[in-house]
């Protein structure tokens, strides 16, 4: 492991055992209430903190920023992008299906990246051109070739129709970077995503490429907006999906 992802790892740790001590005791109601939005940004707010700290006794000189601004302007050389809980909806119904994603950039490219799922101790970590990894070696997408029952991991219900014709099996996880690290690692064959940020693509497409498959836009091509979607998975069932998108999208237009 990459010496920079060791200390990313340590600090997601400190981070996590805030996570997973509050994580029990959002406050329940019917609904999503003030009180629990409250308590998220408590929550986020603090290993944010925990995070920051650890990192910066050992890189001081290092810029670091939440998710959302990641396309922030910075004189920074090296950045740290940190989505303390990926999974925020999960989260606040106390599902143990969140996660903490780290990105770490250099010229506005992110080199590594680190997914941590606190419930499971699931570790996964990737740096550019060297490949990806978790605790069972390393990390390679499916090797599926069809798409009859093939894993596919969404958002919402308008991405899956427009992949109906296709027989696959969905999940709606609510969580991103879970579903990121599922499909390198094979046990998902790609996942359809009809919304993700400039974070949430590079780190996908970061993840993917280095599992040896693909990332793109739902139309196959460069990320512009956050509505472009993102579809990933190995070469088969990433052009298969962004074929069927572009059928569906032509008899739409007719």
């Amino acid at each position: 492991m990459n010496p920079i992802l060791r200390i990313a790892t340590q600090a997601v740790r400190a981070a996590g055992r805030e996570l997973m001590a509050r994580a029990p005791n959002v406050p329940s109601s019917r609904s999503i209430s003030a009180a629990s939005e409250a308590y998220f940004q408590r929550t986020h707010d603090r290993a944010m903190r925990t995070f920051t700290s650890t990192v910066e006794r050992s890189y001081p000189e290092h810029e670091i920023v939440v998710a959302d601004d990641f396309l922030r302007t910075s004189n920074a050389e090296t950045t740290w992008v940190i989505e303390p809980i990926c999974g925020r909806m999960n989260f606040l119904r106390r599902l143990d299906h969140f996660c903490t994603l780290v990105g770490i950039s250099r010229d506005d490219r992110l080199q590594h990246a680190l997914i941590v799922d606190h419930f499971r101790d699931g570790h996964f970590h990737v740096t550019r051109n060297e490949g990806c990894f978790t605790s069972d070696g390393r990390m390679r997408v499916s090797d599926t070739r069809t798409t009859n029952n093939a894993m596919v991991a969404r958002d919402i219900s308008e991405v899956q129709d427009d992949f109906s014709n296709l027989r696959l099996t969905t999940r709606i996880t609510g969580c991103l970077g879970i579903d990121i690290s599922n499909t390198a690692c094979g046990r998902y064959d790609a996942l359809a995503y009809s919304g993700a940020s400039a974070f949430h693509f590079q780190f996908a497409r970061l993840f993917i490429r280095e599992a040896g498959g693909f990332a793109t836009t739902l139309s196959g091509g460069e990320w512009t907006s956050k509505n472009d979607g993102l579809v990933a998975g190995n070469t088969y069932m990433h052009r298969k999906l962004v074929a069927e998108r572009a059928k569906q999208v032509s008899i739409a237009a007719v």
